[in-house]
């Protein structure tokens, strides 16, 4: 169910309907949370969606700690030195 809002959310925000895609990536991150765990490499993908959302709007003080939290899951996950994690550096 999660990936599915996600998607949704996904072509909301490639149109610019930012107001739609922003409560499904919210709902979309709280399921993967509760269901994968809050350190999930799915968990930063949604935290990654969700942030350049924000920037997609100018919501920079938002989208910041989303982009770091993201980082620091990836990093966790996968270590400092693999390509997901240097391409989100």
């Amino acid at each position: 169910m999660a990936l599915s809002l996600g998607n949704l959310a996904n072509l909301y925000s490639d149109q610019g309907d930012y107001i739609k895609a922003k409560p499904l990536y919210e709902r979309a991150l709280a399921i993967e949370e509760w269901v994968l765990g809050p350190e999930h490499s799915d968990v930063a993908g949604t935290l990654y969606n969700l942030a350049s959302l924000y920037s997609e709007q100018g919501d920079y003080v938002q989208a910041e700690p989303l982009h770091q939290r993201a980082l620091a899951i990836k990093e966790k996950v996968l270590g400092p030195e693999h390509i997901h994690v240097r391409s989100l550096a």
